[in-house]
């Protein structure tokens, strides 16, 4: 007896940063994301993928891609960052706009510079031209961004509405690598996203933490003072467990607050580390923000980001032909797809449904091999021990194809739907941003790269 496996797609959902307000005209998103450093021996794996993973957040808050701006690796530099707070994100920006900040990277903590301030230590994220400094004869780093300095740039943004999400730790005490205690990402170790240097100082600072309520933003940070974020190659752990939060509350369209995203990225560190390796998101600002709602808008009938992208990826290879026998079709009804390979390669198939969820259809855990001759491969086949069954949301539904030259199985690159050990335990697994990764890098080849798409229509279960 066959197994009925569901192509089951829930919803991403837009997300804006409060309820209930009047409509913006500037909102700005600004990106930081910094991998490699001019000090060496310090890079960090994966944060080419967090600032994928954030893009696509901004496109689903809302942000169009002339209202956001990344400054990754090399743009990164202090002078870039500061001109950006202080200006780009500025400009034109009033109380009601939307502003989102995000950094991933490494923390740190140096000596307070301020006179007033002697014998005191501050945070400081670090940027791509860091360099060492002393500070009243105690070593130091300079071009580094100061808590400080970061919450005055804050309070002096127009905006009311400032959501800050920063991927890095400012605990002294972690070491440069750890055991992520299982392997529910794949792999089994993380890089620590604290930068340490000799005499580098320790204690509480958090220059952000303050609840006054006058505060402009609403901040959600990795972890705690005395934690450590975690960066591996499938992007920071933070970053995935804030896409997974927003994910989730837009399949289920609930509303989220700030405190809510806290409580659901905390659970997904819990359950993708060891309590040894565990690290705590914070919130700080004001506590009227971090409470108040967030707007929560489906995306519907393939407008959604996920689809524009992909598609887009299709057209970018030697046309492929992909076909259905039915271009529309009732929930609970069978799917039968159909590829013209026109060599021997490796084929994967994806669907993007209408509220833009992705998910990889082929291979999957009851056939994970995807090899295929040259011909036209059909699936389900007779052989196979699943059937693909229309269910909601209903709406159209994108069919992508990727034929490569190169070995690549998005089954295997996925993130989610593994137990403890690393094992599949679904059968569809998501598409993620590492995944999509390796079709892009073929793509930029053209040459070995074959890509076709076709869009079908699920409709509500017919009445009987």
């Amino acid at each position: 007896m066959k197994h009925k496996a569901l192509t089951t797609l829930a919803g991403i959902a837009a997300l804006a940063l409060l309820s209930a307000t009047p409509a913006r005209a500037a909102s700005k998103a600004l990106l930081i994301g910094v991998g490699t450093y001019e000090l060496p021996n310090n890079d960090l794996p994966g944060i080419d993928l967090d600032i994928d993973n954030m893009k696509h957040v901004a496109q689903i808050m809302g942000f169009a891609p002339a209202e956001t701006k990344v400054l990754f690796n090399d743009e990164a530099t202090y002078a870039g960052v500061k001109q950006a707070l202080s200006v780009w994100l500025r400009d034109g920006v009033g109380p009601n706009d939307r502003v989102l900040i995000y950094f991933s990277g490494h923390g740190t903590r140096v000596p307070d510079p301020r006179p007033d301030h002697s014998g005191a230590s501050d945070d400081a994220l670090v940027l791509h031209d860091v360099r060492r400094a002393t500070v009243a004869g105690h070593p130091s780093l300079g071009n580094v961004l100061l808590g400080y300095e970061f919450g005055a740039a804050l309070a002096a943004i127009p905006s009311q509405h400032v959501l800050v999400l920063v991927d890095a730790c400012h605990s002294g005490t972690a070491t440069r690598t750890l055991a992520l205690g299982n392997q529910r990402l794949g792999e089994t170790s993380g890089s620590i996203k604290f930068f340490n240097y000799p005499g580098a100082p320790t204690g509480v600072t958090r220059a952000l933490r303050t609840d006054s309520g006058t505060e402009n933003y609403a901040a959600l940070s990795a972890a705690r003072d005395d934690e450590f974020a975690i960066a591996t190659q499938h992007g920071g752990l933070f970053t995935l467990a804030v896409l997974d939060g927003i994910d989730q509350a837009s399949r289920d369209a609930k509303n989220l607050t700030v405190e809510q995203l806290q409580t659901s990225t905390a659970l997904y560190i819990e359950q993708h580390t060891s309590e040894q390796s565990r690290h705590h998101p914070m919130t700080d600002g004001n506590q009227r923000l971090i409470k108040g709602q967030l707007e929560l808008i489906p995306l519907r009938d393939g407008n959604g980001p996920t689809w524009s992208a992909l598609e887009s990826l299709s057209k970018q290879g030697e046309p492929l032909t992909v076909s259905a026998r039915a271009p529309e079709v009732g929930v609970g009804d069978q799917i039968v797809l159909s590829v013209d390979v026109p060599r021997p390669g490796y084929l994967n198939v994806v669907t993007v449904d209408s509220q833009d969820r992705t998910t990889v259809l082929f291979p999957n855990e009851f056939s994970k091999t995807n090899e295929v001759a040259a011909g036209k491969f059909q699936f389900p086949t007779p052989s196979m021990t699943f059937d693909l069954l229309a269910s909601e949301p209903v709406g159209p539904t994108l069919v992508l194809a990727f034929l490569s030259d190169k070995k690549i199985n998005l089954l295997e690159l996925g993130v989610e739907g593994r137990d403890a050990a690393g094992k599949m335990q679904q059968t569809f697994t998501e598409v993620n941003a590492l995944a999509t990764r390796a079709i892009t890098v073929e793509a930029r080849h053209h040459q070995g790269l074959a890509a076709g798409s076709l869009t079908m229509t699920v409709k509500p279960k017919a009445a009987t």
